[in-house]
């Protein structure tokens, strides 16, 4: 399964990409929490600053698809061949 992933602000500055493409095959039914261990994996320089336990960090935001996925929900959330996911850092602000 092949997914595409989109990193903005920091992200896109350690990875030194814009976008890159995942493809996940060890897990059975890939989840995000997979997608996001996956890519600290795959670059060190991610390494820890994604995910802790299988919970989206607070200094990321992740949508897939255009959705926000909720940082505890990072575990149940299934991935599909084509989904696309974003990582940013959180928008403040008031």
């Amino acid at each position: 399964m092949q997914v595409t992933v989109k990193l903005f602000a920091m992200f896109r500055d350690r990875v030194g990409e814009r976008i890159v493409s995942l493809k996940l095959e060890s897990a059975t039914d890939p989840t995000v929490a997979d997608a996001l261990v996956h890519l600290e994996s795959d670059y060190s320089s991610l390494a820890g600053t994604l995910v802790s336990d299988r919970e989206i960090v607070s200094t990321v935001s992740v949508l897939r698809n255009g959705r926000l996925v909720d940082r505890s929900a990072a575990d149940t959330t299934s991935l599909e061949s084509g989904d696309e996911l974003v990582l940013s850092s959180p928008v403040t602000g008031g």
